[in-house]
């Protein structure tokens, strides 16, 4: 019987730590990822859903009296900047955007990222296809050993991502009357931020998807140490994708303007339409 040298027994090691990696993160990845997101299996989150909306609703009553009170209290003391007008339009867009919130997340974002996500995926981004980063045989050299154990490790993290995403996703759906009915207050509206991260959350998937398509083509099936360093740009990019998007939409003003449209805009054509009536 030959013994084996110590290098030998690292490289066995290597490549059983690196294939048990891999087949953990991508059969999660077959899940969360390489799917398009349905969070309608999920079926008690209907139901947290439905208390957080009537608790919603109660605070959005309470939001009401407390803005009024608040508005008097301006009033009285002479610095007061809106009038009665402004906080009925705000809770009558609450309440509709309470109620709109689901709908828009569930029925257009969804879709439209689904929608990118599925080209993708026809074009060829598999778990089978992406099992050649990591599928290398034991008989090479120990620095790509090393380099696809990297990388299995970043396939891991990205479908913890993922798993985090879901949940992300379902806790934003759940909240999504209270963020609605926040947008009464001045100080205390956390709509922007809602769907600022509702936005990111979402199309997450259709970014990294399509960096993950973008590394599949440019690193083919990673024969060679560089390909593997090419790949790790794009992996490392796929997990930090997330960031990037939030950072986009807080810096720059297209998160702004997509909240203008369904709130500056919104409430200023409520406002004339109310103040008309009143008027009248």
């Amino acid at each position: 019987m030959m013994l084996k040298s110590p290098i030998e027994y690292i490289k066995e090691l290597l490549h059983e730590l690196m294939n048990d990696i891999a087949n953990a993160a991508f059969s999660w990845l077959k899940i969360y990822l390489f799917a398009p997101t349905d969070l309608s299996k999920y079926t008690y989150v209907s139901e947290a859903y439905d208390i957080i909306f009537m608790i919603s609703v109660t605070l959005g009553g309470v939001f009401f009296t407390f803005n009024m009170f608040k508005l008097i209290i301006e009033k009285v003391g002479g610095y007061s900047q809106r009038g009665v007008q402004t906080i009925i339009v705000r809770t009558f867009l609450g309440g509709v955007l309470a109620v709109l919130a689901p709908f828009i997340l569930q029925e257009v974002l969804l879709p439209f990222n689904n929608a990118i996500v599925q080209i993708f995926l026809d074009k060829g981004v598999t778990i089978d296809a992406f099992s050649k980063f990591v599928g290398v045989p034991g008989t090479v050299s120990t620095a790509i050993l090393f380099s696809g154990l990297a990388m299995a490790i970043i396939f891991l993290l990205l479908a913890i991502q993922y798993i985090i995403r879901t949940v992300e996703l379902l806790i934003i759906l759940i909240m999504s009357p209270l963020a609605a009915w926040s947008i009464v207050n001045e100080d205390m509206n956390i709509w922007s931020v809602w769907w600022r991260e509702t936005i990111a959350t979402i199309f997450t998937q259709s970014l990294q998807m399509m960096t993950l398509w973008l590394a599949l083509n440019t690193i083919g099936d990673a024969a060679d140490l560089k390909d593997f360093i090419i790949g790790f740009g794009f992996m490392f990019f796929c997990l930090t994708g997330p960031s990037f998007l939030r950072k986009f939409l807080y810096s720059t003003g297209a998160g702004q303007k997509a909240v203008g449209v369904l709130g500056g805009a919104g409430k200023s054509v409520l406002v004339r339409y109310v103040t008309t009536k009143l008027v009248k």
